[in-house]
């Protein structure tokens, strides 16, 4: 038996037999060119129309798995790959030094979203090497917990009923393969514990702890641990005067936040909505789907962020070079059309308009100037709450300029890579290397917002890490915005505050 510490990145136990997933090898062998170029078009199409299967399967992970099928089907990867395979190298060697060139410039980027791709590009290359190679054995028909390098999330997803738990080598608090597993309910680390292929293994994320072919006491321990663990459930206990408040990304995922007991939605990603069609929703539709959510949660708020395009999510019928104000004033009719159907559905009063990436307080007076002049051409008279949330630098070293929000939200993922320049998949910084000065800086937030009696909540992947979420608690956050099944983290940090 032994012993192994790690990072934790989604909370959990897991006991179960080792699958250790390896990185797929390169061939140089390039003998017939014509053949190489054949048999990467082959390996591509397989890839697109695995994830094409994929995306039906699993609703809730849609977009991403776009993503990757657009990324697959620009026909420049594979024109670029062609010429490396012409000038002598194998096909597996040439589509891996096209995908590392763009993952090359990505980390050269300024932008936090460009970024986050580098992993999604390293999805796609080990997805096109199996099939290069003729390895369709994706799918693990029992349960079992992963070891890998690093976590490819379309492994996870298409595994995730029979995937107990993950340790990896990498891997990153906010990367998209940790988001997954805390919203999949995965235990799951990053370590560099050593496991065969089979071997009994344990995973307890609240020992920060892997143990190895552990004894028989050990594992029966365990086992009632899990049985205990297991009675648990997800509705949030009484958290007066805290709100837990919902992350969502369309209507699908509403059940379970009444379910589960949230005070309400903090952010409803409508930019969600805008990707799942190739033209522009119209009003009609855009009032059913908000009035449905509405329905759905009856006098409880509900935060819409306007749509946050731009960087790389690029839509055909939005003009968007980068997020923020710009999204707005290129794109007057879809932003006009999209206030017009939030105020046709706002029944109760009970919607908030949040609007992302502002830097300085006369691009969030701009736009609520302009909201509020589509509701008096629409002679409307329902109450809306207007905010911002904060994720650059500009707007937090300018924060009391705000004076004019009813709520502010923390968008720590990229307000974080704003002031340190950490994006989400950096394995090399810690938590702790930069949390003390965050805190430092948002307790300035924390007391302008009470001096103005302004709504203050932590949303994004900060407010569902341990560490992270006692320290908002101890300067006085009280509202947090997470992912559906990080109640049972505010349930637990919560008991240990009060």
């Amino acid at each position: 038996m032994s012993s192994y510490s790690g990072k934790v990145l989604s909370e959990g136990v897991a006991i179960g037999k080792v699958h250790i997933l390896n990185q797929h090898s390169i061939s140089q062998i390039n003998n017939k060119p014509k053949e190489e170029i054949k048999k990467l078009k082959k390996a591509i199409e397989d890839s697109i129309r695995e994830l094409e299967s994929l995306k039906k399967k699993s609703k809730e992970n849609e977009e991403y798995i776009s993503m990757q099928i657009l990324l697959l089907s620009d026909p420049m990867l594979l024109s670029k790959a062609n010429q490396e395979i012409e000038a002598g190298l194998s096909g597996s060697q040439a589509v891996s030094n096209v995908i590392h060139e763009i993952m090359n410039s990505l980390l050269d980027a300024t932008s936090s979203y460009l970024k986050e791709r580098v992993m999604d590009l390293s999805d796609i290359k080990e997805r096109i090497l199996r099939n290069l190679i003729g390895n369709k054995s994706l799918e693990i028909q029992s349960d079992f917990i992963l070891v890998a390098e690093e976590l490819y999330p379309s492994f996870l997803i298409q595994n995730k009923s029979k995937l107990l738990a993950v340790i990896t080598h990498r891997g990153g608090y906010s990367s998209h393969g940790a988001i997954l597993c805390r919203q999949f309910n995965i235990p799951y680390m990053v370590s560099s514990a050593e496991a065969k292929e089979g071997e009994t293994i344990i995973i307890d994320t609240r020992k920060q702890q892997i143990i190895t072919s552990p004894e028989e006491k050990e594992i029966q321990h365990y086992q009632e641990v899990l049985a205990k663990l297991s009675k648990e459930g997800f509705e949030a206990i009484e958290h007066r005067p805290y709100q837990f408040l919902a992350n969502v990304s369309d209507n699908s995922e509403l059940e379970r936040v009444k379910q589960y007991g949230f005070d309400g939605i903090g952010l409803y990603r409508t930019e969600m909505i805008f990707m799942n069609s190739d033209r522009p929703y119209t009003l009609e539709e855009q009032v059913e789907i908000y009035s449905e959510a509405v329905e759905a949660m009856q006098n409880k708020s509900i935060c819409f962020r306007t749509f946050d395009i731009g960087d790389d999510k690029q839509l055909s019928y939005i003009e968007a070079s980068k997020k923020g104000v710009d999204n707005y004033i290129h794109n007057p009719i879809v932003f006009k059309t999209q206030i017009e159907a939030l105020i046709q559905a706002n029944h109760y009063n009970t919607i908030k308009i949040m609007f992302p990436m502002i830097h300085t307080a006369e691009e969030f007076k701009f736009l609520k100037k302009w909201v509020l002049q589509i509701q008096k051409e629409m002679k409307d008279t329902s109450y809306i709450e207007f905010g911002i949330m904060l994720e650059t630098e500009e707007a937090l070293s300018t924060i009391e300029s705000f004076d004019n929000v009813d709520f502010i939200s923390i968008g720590t993922n990229d307000l974080v890579y704003s002031i340190y320049h950490i994006h989400r998949d950096v394995q090399t910084v810690e938590l702790e290397d930069y949390l003390k000065d965050l805190i430092a800086k948002l307790k300035r937030v924390v007391d302008f917002t009470k001096e103005r009696n302004i709504t203050l909540s932590v949303c994004g992947e900060l407010a569902a890490i341990e560490p992270a979420l006692k320290e908002f608690m101890r300067i006085g956050i009280k509202n947090y915005s997470v992912a559906t099944p990080a109640i049972k983290i505010l349930n637990h940090i919560y008991k240990e505050f009060f």
